[in-house]
């Protein structure tokens, strides 16, 4: 990438490929076809490249990426990406647990809400929620440290 021409990485749309990323390699460390990260982002297979190899040349590298042979996160990037998800997480378990908002209306909520709280602002909710495991749906909660709970896999709805 030429100098002064930085992908800014804390963007919602670098934030979003991260996530999808995530969540279609169910957590793991496996790669993920460009075709399906843009089916499942709803844009092009031209953008989700663009995108990928602009996470693939920030420092440090969010994405490994080979053409071809699709995209997985790096130890970055899983960092990020579960930060985002456990910002979603406790978003949804507060609307519905303090705020009393359905169950159909928490994911859109926390989607447009999860990429600017604060660290300071999630460790409250955290704090005032008990630090809980699962959100309403049943999906595990990363802890701060990007670890899942003991339930993760056993008896969540984690996909």
């Amino acid at each position: 990438m030429p100098k002064g021409r930085e992908l800014h990485t804390n963007t919602e749309s670098a934030d979003d490929y991260l996530k999808a990323i995530f969540h279609l390699s169910s957590g793991e460390r496996h790669r993920v076809s460009s075709g399906n990260l843009a089916e499942r982002l709803g844009v092009s297979p031209a953008s989700v490249t663009n995108m990928v190899q602009k996470l693939a040349a920030v420092k440090p590298a969010l994405v490994d990426y080979e053409r071809h042979y699709g995209v997985c996160l790096s130890r970055a990037g899983r960092k990020r990406a579960l930060e985002i998800v456990r910002h979603h997480r406790l978003i949804e378990t507060f609307l519905y647990e303090v705020l009393n908002y359905p169950i159909e209306e928490l994911h859109d909520e926390a989607e447009r809400l999860e990429h600017f709280i604060s660290e300071s602002f999630e460790k409250r909710i955290a704090a005032k929620l008990g630090n809980p495991q699962l959100d309403p749906h049943g999906h595990c909660i990363p802890s701060l440290d990007g670890s899942m709970p003991a339930v993760h896999r056993v008896s969540c709805n984690c996909e």
